[in-house]
């Protein structure tokens, strides 16, 4: 007959697992596709001038410098270009997009070196980005448009020791779970 000590054991177990199942659960990676797109905005002037600007987006993979998404909508304008496709208007609005949640809501680190500096701004998307609303309007000359994207900006440095373990954690949780299947 098992002893109590034993069933404790088993009780405090499963208590633990179905916390830590609860406590860590959030949008979990999947392996099929890619789905999680690390961005960022690099904004470069010189001597007070913008002199480039450029996006960058790659797969996330499994990046834990994340803490929460949150599903996002920004609204903006772009100039309208005679006779553009269809297709590159909606890219062009994407990208634009994209800045203007990095910049809105990204985090910002500032690097420079005598007269240049780079703002960055970083993000981690989940991908699709969906456009709500594409309208040209002829009084501002270009297309109206509102785009909704799932969005969590890098965290503060300081945080990535804790979200590293939180992640370690999950996943942990999520084989030893995976093992049952």
């Amino acid at each position: 007959m098992p002893d109590k000590s034993s069933h404790f054991a088993v009780f405090v177990f499963a208590l633990f697992s179905a916390f830590a199942l609860a406590f860590f659960s959030g949008p979990a990676f999947t392996d099929e596709g890619i789905n999680y797109f690390y961005v960022r905005f690099d904004i470069k002037s010189s001597k007070n001038k913008i002199r480039d600007e450029n996006l960058i987006m790659v797969p996330a993979g499994h990046d834990f410098r994340t803490e929460k998404f949150s599903r996002i909508s920004i609204s903006g304008v772009i100039s309208a270009a005679p006779g553009e496709s269809d297709e590159s208007l909606q890219k062009r609005i994407k990208e634009n997009a994209l800045k203007n949640i990095l910049v809105n809501n990204g985090l910002k680190s500032i690097k420079t070196k005598d007269y240049d500096t780079v703002v960055s701004h970083e993000g981690v998307i989940i991908t699709p980005l969906t456009i709500i609303k594409n309208i040209y309007a002829e009084d501002q000359n270009g297309y109206m448009y509102e785009v909704g994207v799932e969005f969590s900006p890098i965290a503060f440095p300081d945080r990535w020791e804790a979200l590293d373990l939180k992640y370690k954690i999950k996943e942990l949780v999520n084989d030893f779970f995976q093992f049952f299947k």
